[in-house]
């Protein structure tokens, strides 16, 4: 048998990228809490070193309140605090451009995890053997060096790109979902709608 890449969704509730990180961070431990116990591994953190308030685009001392509240997204920032705080290289793959953003790689750590990201979602990547195997048997660290990782886990990810399965708010002014059609003037709030219901699809009207 082969191993194969797989997407394990989790919940949109503006808490993913902490889910996903958890996920593959220690996926035999993860449920419901995990999200926030990531949040606070984080605040932990920056209360314990010293890091430039420009990292944060905040103060530190609001940045550590804010980011502990349930409703507040993780992005760029926290993916580079995680890859500094586990000492692992974390590969955050774009459905859209199929770009990957690699945050730690210029820490040479050995180990890297992948997400895939379909521009206000994150999903954690794994490799397993099929969709139905135990979650249990997933493979979530891989070699930083292992270039067909690299490759399959790319190429994976370009089949959400062609089924539509993104969403490029800046791009759109006044538009519906596609899924219950309900009509939006601007993209905050079609990104609160995304979030709540889990409605990716958007059309431009």
């Amino acid at each position: 048998m082969t191993l194969t890449p797989i997407r394990r969704y989790v919940d949109s509730d503006n808490s993913c990228l902490f889910s996903s990180i958890a996920y593959l961070i220690d996926h035999e431990k993860f449920n419901e809490t995990s999200s926030y116990k990531y949040r606070l591994m984080i605040a932990e953190y920056l209360i314990n070193n010293n890091l430039d308030d420009v990292i944060l685009d905040l103060p530190k001392n609001e940045y550590i309140e804010k980011i502990q509240k349930a409703d507040e997204w993780g992005g760029a920032i926290e993916l580079k605090l995680f890859s500094d705080m586990f000492e692992i290289q974390i590969g955050s793959i774009d459905v859209q451009t199929n770009r990957i953003d690699i945050y730690g790689e210029d820490k040479n750590y050995d180990k890297i995890i992948y997400l895939l990201y379909n521009g206000v979602h994150y999903d954690p990547l794994v490799m397993n053997f099929d969709s139905n195997s135990s979650n249990i048997t997933d493979i979530t660290k891989f070699n930083s060096s292992d270039k067909e990782i690299y490759i399959k886990f790319k190429n994976y990810v370009e089949k959400f790109n062609k089924m539509g399965d993104f969403v490029d708010l800046s791009t759109l002014k006044n538009f519906e979902c596609e899924t219950c059609t309900e009509q939006f003037q601007n993209e905050n709030q079609a990104l609160v709608h995304a979030q709540n219901t889990n409605h990716w699809q958007f059309k431009q009207i």
